[in-house]
């Protein structure tokens, strides 16, 4: 009988080391994928913040080319900002599809 108790003893014991280590290893998996997805996002941020600077110094030339091109002083940044007031409305119209697409990326990064 106290041999049965014994085995029953050790194998709570086992049982309750496998569960911990079970937790443990969830912990440090959800870490992981927690950090992978943040640093996705601060990179991704960086690299949006330099493509802003690099879009901002790329339309200040393209509208004073077109200023130029058109003898004028303000037609060129007009046309510059009536495109990206266009792409604004697009995005606007288009704003579900474009929210499914970014969650569609952080699920999968979340899950790879």
């Amino acid at each position: 009988m106290s041999e049965a108790k014994e085995h029953w003893d050790e194998l709570k014991g086992l049982a309750s080391e496998y569960v911990e280590a079970r937790i443990e290893l969830v912990k440090i998996e959800v870490t992981e994928k927690v950090s992978r997805v943040l640093g996705t996002i601060f990179t991704l941020f960086i690299l949006f913040m330099v493509l802003a600077f690099v879009l901002i110094a790329f339309s200040v030339l393209v509208g004073a080319f077109l200023n130029h091109i058109f003898n004028s002083t303000y037609s060129g940044y007009l046309i510059v900002t009536c495109v990206y007031a266009l792409e604004f409305i697009l995005l606007y119209i288009q704003r579900k599809k474009v929210t499914e697409y970014f969650m569609s990326h952080i699920i999968k990064a979340i899950y790879e």
